[in-house]
Formats: structure tokens, C-alpha cells, sequence
């Protein structure tokens, strides 16, 4: 059996496993999610990177279809090493990897973890922490702006973790991963589930003029449009969904030389290019979300300017004090 499969001809990752490679890694993860092999094997013999979203989209992927299982051909030990060290094979069966002595501690980076209502909270506080941390080290200047930030990545996983498992898909799941490039001082966030999608989410919201996946991710994008707040709440005291969290992460993406890439059904959009691309045939069900950015910038980022303005019938002054 162990022969055949390394004779099989699998599925081929992609060079890049990575959102900067988005269509590539679409059509990837669409491949494995349809098909109908009970051991799908995949070739990883031209795979040299992967990133943050790339492994988050991976093991939504595999997750997704449980009871399957993965047999993976001619992977590099180094990327071997780096999934070890996320974690990403806890509670998979993955077969064809090389045994390793363990995963090298690696202090730049969050491993891949699984986000749910219980833990959601403390995952957005340790990503916030995680992305300013090597800019403001331990000077006070870090929660001038810890706070807005972890606002904005709290709202992005409540939607991931309760919008997704609207219309039917209660057993969605939700993953993080975050990492802290050195070599060019950045840092890259992936926050993605395996849900309805945006279109499903907002099909019948005033907002969607398009109903269309690119569609829905442009309306994703306006502010306020996941709003569910109470009618006397504001960002200091509210535990609700203001509906700023993909807005307010964007803004400061662009102000920290970065950007934001949104995928859900068909489409993807790339906020620093404007429009959305269409995939064709390839299709993720659910939301992926990477947020890159250079660290060294964001404390000249004034964050909490960035965030919409509480309504004014509120009659009450937006504050992280």
C-alpha cells in the first residue's frame, strides 16, 4: 500500500502555498476538497514556501473532509520542520512525511490554532499583542494602540467563528496563524473558516447591490455592514459586532505599507489593487482573510482614528481609555 501511494500521482501543491500566490492556492484547495479519493495523495515536490494563510487554508481544507485520509509525496524537510513547529498536523492522519526528532522553537510566530466562542477573545488579545510587539517592545507606547487593534481582530474572529456556521454550516470551523518576517520586518496574519461564505451572509443585506462572491467581498469591506451592536453600546463597552472589524483592519494595513486579501466563494480582492478577481471553476467555501503589514510602522499609525465613528445617536465619544 505504502508503495502505490509513493508511485501515485497525487494532487501538485503549488510553488507557494501562499496568499501571495492566491489563485494557485484557490485552485489547490478546491482540488482536494473535491475529490473522491478516500486516500488523497498529494505531490509536494515543486512546493519551496508556504505562509500564514497558505497553512490555515490548508488545514481547513483537510479538516473539513474528516475521515479521509493524506498521504503527501516529496516534501522538503524544511517545510516538514516549519509544519511541525504550527502545529499543524494535531488530530490529522497524514502519512508520506519523514519522522522528525521535533519541531524548532521559533519565537516569531503563533502556530496554527482553532478559534471558537470560548477562546475567541483571548486569540484577538494575543494577536494583538503578537503584531505590535516587535514594533513597541515593551515600552507603554504599545497600549496606546494594542487596544483598537484588538478590537478590530476580535470583530474579524467573531464573524469567523458565528456568521460562518449561518445557513446550515454549524460544524464550520475557524483557524489563525500568525508570523513575524525578520528579513523584511513584516507581519502576516491568516484568519480563515470553512463556513457559508460572505454571499450567503449577506444575500438579502441592503448593502449587496452585486449578489455575486466579489460582490459580497466589496460589501464585506464598507463599514458597519455586520453591525449587530445594541442601541446604547459603544466600542469602550460593547461586546457586540460594531461591524468594523474588516474595514478598520484594512485601514491600517494601508497606512502600515500593507494590505488586506479577501477570498470567499469564486472571488478574491487584494485591497491595495481595488477589484476583485474570479477564480472560474475553482471555489472557497467559507471566508479567508490575510492581513500583512511592516511592523515598524504602525506605532507612527494613528489606529483608533481609523476606526468608523460610533453612530451619533449614541451620544457618546469613541474611547480606548
Amino acid at each position: 500500500m505504502a508503495e502505490d501511494l509513493l508511485s501515485a500521482e497525487g494532487i501538485p501543491f503549488p510553488r507557494a502555498l501562499s496568499a501571495s500566490e492566491m489563485g494557485s492556492l484557490l485552485d489547490f484547495c478546491h482540488q482536494i476538497t473535491t475529490s473522491e479519493e478516500d486516500v488523497v495523495v498529494l505531490d509536494a515536490s515543486e512546493l519551496v514556501m508556504m505562509d500564514p494563510l497558505g497553512l490555515a487554508m490548508f488545514r481547513a481544507v483537510l479538516e473539513k473532509r474528516g475521515g479521509r485520509r493524506y498521504h503527501v509525496n516529496s516534501m522538503y524537510q524544511n517545510l516538514i520542520n516549519y509544519l511541525l513547529q504550527m502545529g499543524f498536523f494535531d488530530g490529522l492522519s497524514v502519512t508520506g512525511l519523514a519522522e522528525q526528532p521535533g519541531p524548532l522553537k521559533n519565537e516569531n510566530c503563533i502556530k496554527l490554532q482553532k478559534v471558537d466562542a470560548d477562546n475567541c477573545e483571548e486569540v484577538a488579545s494575543l494577536l494583538a499583542e503578537f503584531v505590535i510587539g516587535q514594533a513597541v517592545g515593551d515600552s507603554e507606547q504599545g497600549s496606546d494602540y494594542q487596544h483598537p487593534v484588538e478590537y478590530a481582530l476580535k470583530e474579524l474572529l467573531n464573524n469567523a467563528t458565528s456568521h460562518a456556521r449561518r445557513n446550515g454550516f454549524w460544524g464550520a470551523g475557524a483557524w489563525v496563524a500568525c508570523q513575524y518576517y525578520q528579513s523584511n520586518d513584516s507581519v502576516r496574519l491568516a484568519i480563515v473558516d470553512n463556513g457559508c461564505g460572505f454571499l450567503a451572509t449577506l444575500e438579502n443585506h441592503e448593502a449587496l447591490i452585486e449578489p455575486t462572491h466579489a460582490g459580497a467581498i466589496r460589501t464585506a469591506l464598507l463599514e458597519r455592514v455586520s453591525c449587530n451592536r445594541g442601541p446604547k453600546l459603544a466600542y469602550e463597552t460593547d461586546s457586540q459586532n460594531q461591524g468594523v472589524g474588516l474595514t478598520t483592519t484594512a485601514r491600517i494595513a494601508e497606512k502600515a505599507e500593507g494590505h488586506l486579501i479577501v477570498a470567499s466563494g469564486d472571488a478574491w480582492l487584494n485591497t491595495a489593487k481595488g477589484e476583485p478577481d474570479v477564480t472560474g471553476e475553482a471555489h472557497w467555501q467559507g471566508v479567508a482573510i490575510a492581513f500583512s503589514c511592516c511592523q515598524k510602522l504602525l506605532p507612527q499609525v494613528r489606529i483608533g482614528d481609523l476606526l468608523p465613528q460610533v453612530d451619533d445617536d449614541l451620544e457618546v465619544e469613541l474611547s480606548f481609555s
